[in-house]
């Protein structure tokens, strides 16, 4: 049988269902494979914390867009591209009708991404204070919905 989508490959596992559903809930925390569009180069990192937790959506939304994320991705406000997790990380693709769920407008200020060192090179500005401990993120430049380094 082919999978088209994480989701569909994860549902045929063998797992119990809580399994099932802690595997799709780590997701949101993945890399980025380029190329990156103008306005989401901001991903290319190791590691993308999408946040959705960060967000400010109740845990039905939040969980919508975890599905939507592992199915047939979300949609990037103001693009023509979405974000879809596809074993083992995660693509930019263009749009094509199928997404199920949008990313809210301000979906960037609850990303966080690191390097290999894990060296903040985008913190979103509702990424969690515990996300960051640790971190010297005085001479990180505001860009307006995050901070990058200098």
């Amino acid at each position: 049988m082919e999978f088209k989508t994480w989701l569909e490959r994860v549902e045929a596992m063998p797992f119990d269902e809580e399994t099932k559903e802690r595997m799709l809930q780590e997701a949101p925390r993945t890399g980025f494979k380029g190329p990156f569009p103008p306005g989401l180069e901001f991903l290319n990192g190791r590691y993308v914390d999408l946040g959705f937790e960060n967000l400010g959506l109740d845990q039905q939304q939040q969980h919508q867009l975890g599905r939507a994320l592992v199915g047939t991705g979300v949609t990037v406000p103001g693009t023509q591209y979405r974000l879809r997790f596809v074993y083992i990380g995660a693509v930019i693709e263009p749009v094509d009708g199928t997404e199920t769920a949008t990313l809210p407008t301000w979906w960037k200020e609850a990303v966080l991404v690191t390097n290999d060192q894990f060296v903040p090179l985008w913190v979103g500005k509702r990424v969690r204070p515990d996300q960051i401990v640790g971190f010297d993120l005085h001479d990180y430049r505001d860009v307006g919905e995050g901070l990058v380094p200098p």
